[in-house]
C-alpha cells in the first residue's frame, strides 16, 4: 500500500529528508536500549544495538549522498539551499552523535556509581525520546511550503518551541551530572575523563537536534 506521507513529497527532495529523518528518529529506542544493556552487564546485546544503530548511519548517509548528488542546480527550491543543507548536516549530526556516544562506551568497562547511572539513563531517555520530534518537524514543515497558511507555519514555530524545550532539559541534567562528578573523588581520573567526554557526546545529541529546529526555523522565516 502507498504511504499516504509520500505523496507530501511529488517531486521533493523533503522527501528523501523525511527518510533521513526518520532514519535518524528510528535510532532513539535503540540507542536508550543500548545504554540500559550496557549498565545491566549485557555487553552481548549492547554490541548488538551498537551495530544496529552504526548500520542505520550508514543508511542515513546513503540518504544524505543521494539528496546532495540529485539536487540539480535549477531546482526551485521554496527555501534557501545553503539552509536547507545546513538543516540536513545538523539532523545527520543528532546520529553521528548517538554512535559516538555508544563508541565512547564501548571503550572501556565504565564502572559508575548508582546516581551517575541513573541520571546518565535519565540523559540517554531524554535525548532518545524525543528525536521523534524531527521527522514530524519535516512533515509540518512540508504543509507549511505546500499551503503557505499562518496556521501551518504556526504548526511548524510549535514543534520548534517543543524542541528548545526539550534541549534545555537535556543541558540541565547534563550540568546536574557535572556537578555531581566533580564533587565525587572517589572517581578514578580515567573514569572520569571517559564519564565526561560520554556525557558531553550525549548532550551533543540535543545540541544538534536544536540546530536543526533553528535552520527550520530560517527556512520558515517570512
Amino acid at each position: 500500500m502507498r504511504n499516504p506521507l509520500m505523496s507530501l513529497f511529488r517531486a521533493s527532495p523533503f522527501e528523501n529528508t523525511y527518510k533521513h529523518s526518520l532514519k535518524v528518529a528510528q535510532c532513539g529506542p535503540l540507542f536508550v536500549e543500548a545504554i540500559q544493556s550496557y549498565f545491566n552487564g549485557d555487553r552481548d546485546r549492547f554490541e548488538i544495538l551498537k551495530d544496529e544503530i552504526r548500520d542505520l548511519e550508514a543508511e542515513a548517509d546513503r540518504i544524505k549522498r543521494n539528496i546532495r548528488a540529485h539536487m540539480p542546480a535549477s531546482l526551485l527550491m521554496p527555501v534557501d539551499k545553503s539552509v536547507f543543507f545546513a538543516f540536513l548536516r545538523e539532523a545527520d549530526k543528532v546520529i553521528d552523535c548517538i554512535k559516538n556516544s555508544l563508541y565512547w562506551m564501548s571503550y572501556y568497562n565504565l564502572i559508575l556509581p548508582e546516581y551517575c547511572i541513573q541520571y546518565y539513563i535519565t540523559l540517554a531517555k531524554e535525548v532518545g525520546d524525543y528525536l521523534g520530534l524531527l521527522p514530524e518537524m519535516v512533515l509540518r514543515a512540508h504543509h507549511y511550503f505546500n499551503s503557505r497558511t499562518e496556521t501551518d507555519r504556526q504548526s511548524v514555530k510549535d514543534m520548534i518551541r517543543e524542541i528548545r524545550w526539550r534541549e534545555k532539559e537535556s543541558d540541565d541534567l547534563e550540568k546536574t551530572i557535572f556537578i555531581r562528578l566533580c564533587a565525587d573523588e572517589s572517581i578514578l581520573p580515567k573514569v572520569f575523563f571517559l564519564t565526561v567526554k560520554l556525557v558531553e557526546t550525549t548532550g551533543s545529541i540535543a545540541d544538534h537536534l536544536e540546530n536543526s529546529g533553528d535552520m527550520m526555523r530560517a527556512m520558515i522565516a517570512r
